[in-house]
């Protein structure tokens, strides 16, 4: 498979994501404007804290994908330039390693809790009886794409750096 045409598809699937939080957000803020408007008015519209709440687990989740792939995140990076050149590329590697492994544990699990809410037919405790599952099954697959994004950097890593070998022996690809 080309390595290039599957980032760009990848690329496009962090906007995706990005622009999914976005909405997000938009629905957030609509909740919480009629949830201020109903009560002006002396009316109660129920479950629109616990929709922002949802929306607001949503959001954060479904941008980390987009925003790591936008180097937005805090990063290793001012502790690794400080090192010696031959040193950079094994801390940045052994980094991002162990990230990916820690966020494809983190998307695994909150993969497998949207299951079990499913299938034990889980509901919110607030003022609608919600399906947990619908919440958690898009925080999980924001953190799906989150570790798919970090292990798609972790690639792109090592590609730079056989690039970069390359072009200081002087081989051409």
């Amino acid at each position: 498979m080309n390595l290039c045409l599957c980032g760009k598809a990848l690329d496009w699937l962090y906007r995706v994501s990005g622009a999914l939080a976005a909405l997000c957000l938009i629905g957030m803020t609509l909740c919480v404007i009629s949830s201020i408007v109903s009560r002006l008015l002396g009316l109660y519209v129920p479950g629109t804290t616990e929709i922002a709440g949802y929306l607001m687990a949503a959001a954060n989740c479904l941008a980390l994908a987009y925003t790591f792939r936008g180097k937005a995140h805090i990063q290793v990076t001012l502790f690794i330039e400080k090192m010696a050149v031959k040193n950079q590329r094994f801390f940045a590697f052994f980094s991002l390693f162990i990230t990916a492994i820690v966020t494809i544990y983190l998307a695994y699990y909150m993969s497998r809790l949207a299951y079990f809410s499913w299938d034990f037919h889980e509901v919110s405790d607030g003022s609608i009886a919600f399906p947990l599952w619908i919440p958690q099954s898009i925080v999980a697959l924001g953190t799906i794409f989150f570790a798919i994004s970090v292990v798609h950097s972790l690639f792109d890593l090592n590609q730079f750096s056989k690039e970069a070998d390359a072009s200081a022996s002087g081989d051409v690809l």
